[in-house]
């Protein structure tokens, strides 16, 4: 029985092994890069830290003294939405479908449904790595800033700082909530676009969400909120170079494969045609 059990695991994990080989082995797309002209990556992060730093000076204070008046009252509506922020859900949705479509390996299925085990699979697993890294990435912001939340910051501040305390206190900025709802919107923008306004809407409800709670300053989830959205859009954008899930249109527009026609040649892997 263990032997069994300990076989069927080691040939669980070898196809898995096999199978990102074999997207890794994919020719790269090289006419157009991750990141956009030099120019529009310096314009835009210009435009991001002066729409922080605004924030900042104009909005983080009078949040700020409402948040700190005793008889504040905000819509219990957003003790809900606020919990769209937590990774926990997507993360579990996610990564039990992924388990799901490991245990059936592709190879089980021929034709239509082949492509379908391989449509599903990379989507959980793009939805699931990206709100990940940029969970991480924000998280390692948050220790290495050490911003003070609001409830926590001294009376004749705006800003106290404390990098690597590791505490909830001095984990601020930017707000990993708008982070979580930044990525989860524009991944679900990015799979099915057709209903983007629907998810941007859900994301700004959930970045607002936690100043209205009191637990964040405005600069905090605009950071956030950009930081997660951005981070998909790019990791996206290293997946249609590999022609996975995503492609390129004529522009450079990143678009979801199967949504336009493109006259592409054919895509080899070691000499083969198949592809995911």
């Amino acid at each position: 029985m263990a032997l069994s059990l300990y076989s069927s695991t080691k040939i669980w994990f070898l196809d898995i092994v096999e199978y990102f080989r074999f997207v890794n082995a994919r020719r790269v797309d090289r006419r157009f890069g991750v990141l956009p002209d030099y120019p529009v990556v310096v314009f835009c992060l210009a435009l991001y830290a002066l729409a922080i730093a605004g924030l900042y000076f104009f909005a983080d204070p009078i949040v700020l003294e409402w948040i700190r008046q005793p008889e504040r009252q905000y819509p219990q509506i957003f003790s809900t939405i606020t919990l769209l922020g937590k990774v926990n859900w997507i993360l579990a949705i996610t990564g039990t479908i992924l388990v799901l479509l490991s245990l059936f390996n592709a190879r089980r299925f021929r034709g239509h449904k082949n492509l379908v085990w391989h449509r599903l699979f990379l989507n959980a697993y793009f939805t699931f790595s990206a709100i990940v890294f940029s969970g991480l990435l924000g998280n390692l912001l948050k220790n290495l800033i050490g911003r003070a939340r609001p409830q926590y910051t001294p009376e004749s501040h705006i800003w106290l700082s404390m990098p690597f305390e590791h505490h909830y206190q001095f984990a601020s900025f930017p707000s990993g909530h708008a982070t979580t709802g930044g990525a989860i919107a524009i991944t679900l923008v990015l799979l099915f676009p057709r209903w983007r306004w629907f998810f941007i809407t859900a994301g700004i409800l959930v970045a607002i969400s936690r100043p209205v709670l009191g637990v964040h300053y405005p600069s905090d989830v605009l950071a956030g909120i950009v930081f997660g959205g951005s981070f998909v859009w790019l990791y996206a954008r290293i997946f249609a170079r590999k022609r996975l899930l995503f492609t390129f249109d004529d522009r450079g527009k990143l678009v979801l494969r199967g949504e336009v026609k493109l006259k592409l040649p054919p895509i080899t892997v070691n000499g083969e045609g198949n592809q995911p």
